[in-house]
Order: C-alpha cells, then sequence, then structure tokens
C-alpha cells in the first residue's frame, strides 16, 4: 500500500514540476519585452494638457526655474510676476557679480505658442530708465537660445518652440487680462522616449 502512495505522490509532484516549467517557459524574454516597449515608445506618443494658471502658478514655476535650470540661472537671480492688464515683472538680473533689481512693465502677446513681451516701463531699484537702456543691459546678457531680445521694437520673445521639449514641452496660447490667467499647453514626453 505505501508504494501505491509513494507513487501517486511521485507521479503528483512531477506534475507540479512539469506545469511550473510549462508557466516558467511561457513567460516572455526580457529582451522582446524590451523590443515591444522601446516600438511602442517610438510611436511619439507625449501626452498634452491644456489649462489655464494664474501668477500663482506662473511665480512657482519662476522659481523653480531660477532655481533649478541652469540657462535661466546664469542671467536671473529671481523673478516674480502680478497679472494685470499688464504685467508688473520683478526680476535680479545678474550682471558680472551683481544683481540689478529691476520693476518692468510688459505687455504680452502670445503667438503660436511663443511669448513676446513688450517692455513699455522700467525701473532699477526706485530709479526709472529709459526702456532703451534696459534693452541695452538685455542685449549684453547670456540668454538661453530660445530667448530672444529685439532691442528696437523693446520686446523680449520667449520663444518657446525653441526651447528643450525634455521631459516637458510648454506653449503660450493666450492671457486674458480679464480672468488674469495664462493658458498653456503643456506636452509631456514619455520617460522611455527621453532614454532612447
Amino acid at each position: 500500500m505505501w508504494k501505491k502512495a509513494f507513487v501517486a505522490l511521485l507521479s503528483f509532484n512531477l506534475l507540479i514540476v512539469v506545469g511550473l516549467t510549462l508557466w516558467w517557459g511561457s513567460l516572455p524574454k526580457t529582451a522582446i519585452v524590451q523590443r515591444q516597449v522601446n516600438r511602442v515608445a517610438s510611436q511619439n506618443h507625449t501626452a498634452t494638457v491644456q489649462l489655464a494658471v494664474g501668477e500663482d502658478a506662473v511665480n512657482s514655476y519662476l522659481e523653480y526655474a531660477v532655481s533649478e535650470q541652469k540657462d535661466v540661472q546664469r542671467v536671473l537671480s529671481y523673478a516674480r510676476v502680478h497679472f494685470a492688464d499688464n504685467w508688473d515683472v520683478q526680476v535680479g538680473i545678474k550682471l558680472a557679480d551683481r544683481v540689478i533689481p529691476c520693476d518692468i512693465q510688459m505687455e504680452p502677446t502670445a503667438n503660436n505658442g511663443n511669448l513676446a513681451l513688450h517692455v513699455t516701463q522700467a525701473n532699477m531699484g526706485e530709479i526709472p530708465v529709459p526702456v532703451s537702456a534696459l534693452f541695452f543691459v538685455f542685449n549684453r546678457l547670456p540668454w538661453p537660445n530660445w530667448i530672444s531680445v529685439d532691442s528696437n521694437q523693446h520686446i523680449l520673445n520667449l520663444l518657446f518652440s525653441n526651447r528643450p521639449q525634455e521631459p516637458y514641452g510648454v506653449q503660450v496660447m493666450n492671457y486674458s487680462s480679464t480672468t488674469k490667467l495664462v493658458t498653456l499647453r503643456v506636452s509631456i514626453v514619455p520617460k522611455s522616449l527621453l532614454s532612447n
């Protein structure tokens, strides 16, 4: 009797081992899964979100940009914006080893996802300065390649279409002086696309 029980138990154990082996063999290999992920990633799926934000969100972004983005750190020590009919902007411009505090009034215009800021008035410290003098300083700053200065028109162009889109891209759709909100289109690139 124990021989029959032993054979039955051995048969049952062999069935379990064969079943586990078949199950293990049915799992995909790492290389196959990675190829499938890369194929899906190469289809360039980005998530795009459109949202309207107020000055608090913009100021939070400016704080992040000044503290974390090297291309912005070279030019600005701080930046804050207040939305009204025009934008009242407070910036600390780095020039040599000094910071020049500036209060600037700008008229924003969104165009094809980019933002043109027409400077109408400027103060350095508490002293009013001609806008042309401010642009004299702007022309000598090491701006990132996605920011251009038009001294003749007194416009600071933020060319978000030229800004690196990693890990996200930003486009300015419009600004409403009534609601005091900026409408942005943000494109988020999946992490798997960045690693390729």
